[in-house]
C-alpha cells in the first residue's frame, strides 16, 4: 500500500511542478520587445579572437595572403563572343575502306577458289551491264573464300547479290575492307544484260 501511495504522491508532484501560474499575455506583435543581445561584441574583437587563436603559421598565412582573387574576380574580357564560345563539333571518323562485298564461294580447295575467281571475272564482263565487278580471294583458316565487288552502301552489295544468286546461289553480302576507288558510283544501276545484245 505504501508503494502506491508513494507512485500517487510521485505523479501529483509532476503534474504541479508542471502547471504554470503566469497567464499568457496576447499581444500585437508592434507591442512585443524586440530581441536585443545582452553583449554586443564588434568585429574587430572577433577578429583579434580569431588572432589569438591561430598557430605561427597560420598567423604568418593570414598575414601575407594575397587579395588579388578579390580584386580581379569580376574581370570581364574585351574578346568577341566568337572567340569566348566553346565549340562543340562531332567530328566522327569515317574508315574509306569499310564495306560490304558479295562472297560467292568459301572452300578448302585453293585451285577450286582460284577457278571459280578467274570465272566469275570472265562471267561479269559478258552478263553485267554498269559495273565491272573485281573479284578476290582471300584465305582464312581452314577456308579460301571468294568475294567480288566493292560496296559502301548496304543495299547496293545486297542487289547485287540477288543479281548473282541466279548464278552463284550461295552469294551472300559479308562486311569487308574494300577498295575505295572501285566501288561504283550511286548513279550506276547494275543489271544482267540483256540476252539478244549479245
Amino acid at each position: 500500500m505504501t508503494r502506491i501511495s508513494l507512485i500517487i504522491l510521485f505523479i501529483s508532484l509532476l503534474v504541479v511542478s508542471c502547471a504554470t501560474t503566469e497567464e499568457t499575455i496576447k499581444s500585437d506583435t508592434a507591442d512585443a520587445p524586440t530581441a536585443e543581445p545582452y553583449l554586443t561584441i564588434t568585429d574587430e574583437v572577433i577578429e583579434q579572437f580569431v588572432v589569438e587563436e591561430l598557430d605561427e603559421l597560420q598567423l604568418q598565412l593570414l598575414q601575407t595572403r594575397s587579395s588579388l582573387s578579390d580584386q580581379f574576380s569580376n574581370l570581364e574580357h574585351d574578346m568577341p563572343e566568337l572567340f569566348t564560345r566553346e565549340i562543340v563539333r562531332e567530328e566522327r571518323e569515317i574508315d574509306e575502306y569499310a564495306g560490304y562485298r558479295v562472297q560467292i564461294l568459301s572452300t578448302r580447295d585453293v585451285v577450286h577458289a582460284d577457278t571459280t575467281r578467274d570465272s566469275f571475272v570472265a562471267w561479269a564482263d559478258t552478263k553485267i551491264d554498269g559495273f565491272q565487278p573485281e573479284a578476290y580471294v582471300f584465305f582464312r583458316q581452314p577456308y579460301y573464300r571468294v568475294r567480288a565487288g566493292d560496296f559502301r552502301d548496304r543495299d547496293k552489295a545486297i542487289e547485287f547479290s540477288r543479281i548473282l544468286k541466279e548464278f552463284y546461289p550461295d552469294a551472300w553480302v559479308v562486311h569487308d575492307r574494300i577498295e575505295p576507288f572501285r566501288v561504283p558510283a550511286d548513279t550506276v544501276q547494275i543489271k544482267l544484260s540483256d540476252p539478244e545484245d549479245s
